[in-house]
């Protein structure tokens, strides 16, 4: 029982981090765009926009059809 509730708590803290580490990537495009050269930014909000969409899919839907295709619905 303790060993799921550690796996719980090590699962959220890797989502807040992923989700720091979007943020700054989110951050520094928009400081590109607006104090370098606008191309840069448009350039790094669609690698950040690549990089949610695959933390998305990666962290969320691929999940759900693995453990449907597996029968498990539990996790």
């Amino acid at each position: 029982m303790q060993q799921k509730a550690v796996r719980t708590g090590l699962k959220i803290l890797g989502h807040v981090i992923v989700i720091v580490l979007l943020y700054l990537v989110f951050s520094f495009s928009l400081f590109l765009g607006l104090q370098v050269r606008p191309m840069y930014g448009n350039i790094g909000l669609l690698i950040t926009a690549l990089l949610v969409a695959a933390y998305v899919y990666f962290g969320f839907i691929r999940k759900r059809k693995v453990s449907r295709a597996d029968g498990n619905q539990g996790e």
